[in-house]
């Protein structure tokens, strides 16, 4: 049977593929530039050659919205599978126009009611809020209090992360409390947390150990938690298999996955980067 209400995302969140199939979840594809060639990060791009390319290139890839002509078009594609009422979950409006572009979209479409939803993170961070909002109308929860639940726990999400080198985010220009002074200490690992739509710096170590516990003990201060996922861009596997470690033991009875992060968050933190992305309870 066709389902009247269709929850929507952008393939920033990041989401596994299993989530996106079990809950139904619509995924707009990003555009990715690198080396001359523009591609959709719609699945199909090869991430470790990715975090490779981003190791060696000197010119960083770039990322781009779709324009509101392609939110239109996956507007039409979910009317025509039968949705009346779309919701529309949506990387934060501070580090990307993909959040406009969909309201210019969905202001003009007269197939369906899209609700256009800042989701206030990237990553899993954002992909934790399309989860519970799939959950929730799987369960049957009204539209209105599904858009209203998502908006309250955008307070409660937050990426936390380990950063090799803090040249990238300084190269992306999202972030202005970067100084190319800061940017030059290249022996230094920055710890950095996103909530609220804004990245910040949270410490400095010397050692890509030091982060981890650094990241460890970070995590456990936002206890308890309704959510975790495990976050890299290539980083080693003993570093990943760490944090889960760690986590598997303090959480035991949590599904946690791990995400090898797509173009769009990977751009900005760089190759080698390891977090989390929490869901906290209230």
């Amino acid at each position: 049977m066709a389902r009247t209400v269709r929850i929507l995302t952008d393939s920033a969140a990041d989401l596994p593929q299993a989530y996106v199939t079990r809950l139904e979840i619509g995924v707009v594809p990003i555009h990715v530039s690198l080396n001359g060639e523009t591609r959709l990060d719609d699945g199909t791009l090869d991430l470790d050659w990715f975090y490779g390319e981003l190791s060696h290139s000197r010119v960083l890839p770039t990322t781009a919205a779709p324009a509101p002509q392609e939110f239109t078009r996956v507007y039409a594609q979910l009317a025509a599978e039968g949705a009346e009422e779309i919701i529309a979950i949506l990387t934060a409006s501070t580090l990307s126009s993909l959040h406009d572009h969909a309201l210019i979209a969905a202001q003009e479409f007269k197939g369906a009611r899209v609700h256009v939803v800042d989701g206030t993170q990237v990553s899993m961070g954002l992909g934790w809020l399309v989860v519970r909002a799939a959950e929730l109308l799987a369960r049957g929860t009204p539209v209105p209090q599904i858009i209203h639940q998502v908006i309250s726990l955008r307070a409660r999400t937050r990426i936390l992360g380990v950063i090799d080198s803090i040249e990238y985010l300084r190269r992306s220009g999202r972030v202005g409390w970067i100084s190319s002074a800061v940017a030059s200490l290249l022996s230094v690992k920055s710890l950095i947390a996103l909530e609220g739509g804004e990245v910040r710096q949270s410490g400095r170590v010397r050692t890509h150990r030091r982060g981890l516990q650094f990241l460890v003990l970070q995590a456990k201060r936002a206890f308890p938690l309704e959510r975790l996922a495990i976050l890299h861009s290539g980083a080693s596997a003993v570093s990943v298999a760490q944090l889960e470690d760690e986590f598997s033991a303090l959480l035991p009875r949590m599904e946690i996955p791990v995400v090898s992060v797509g173009p769009a968050f990977a751009t900005h933190v760089g190759p080698g980067c390891v977090g989390v992305a929490l869901l906290m309870s209230e």
